[in-house]
């Protein structure tokens, strides 16, 4: 986890078993939400819908592509970023 999560990153969990102890080994802030009705937002900005939301995106955007390989999968990611920032194909290539 180490490259590819930041160690000023914030675990946002439903508290179940586990996430306790990766927060304290990895040295991570921890925020439980969701576990009680009606709780799902900590410290007012910590939640867990906007993983689910751009989960969902991504869920969306990939299908058409029937499953792309492994190593094309950073490029796809990038193309949705992009997508999801509004950017126009020629600002894509303009950046470029």
């Amino acid at each position: 986890m180490n490259p590819l999560v930041p160690g000023d990153a914030v675990l946002c969990s439903d508290g179940g078993n586990g996430y306790k102890d990766l927060a304290v080994a990895r040295g991570l802030e921890h925020f439980v939400v969701g576990n009680k009705p009606g709780t799902r937002v900590a410290a007012g900005c910590h939640h867990i819908q906007n993983v689910n939301s751009l989960y969902a995106r991504y869920s969306r955007f990939i299908e058409p592509f029937c499953g792309p390989a492994t190593k094309n999968l950073n490029g796809y990611i990038r193309w949705l970023e992009v997508r999801l920032a509004g950017m126009s194909p020629a600002e894509i290539v303009r950046a470029s």
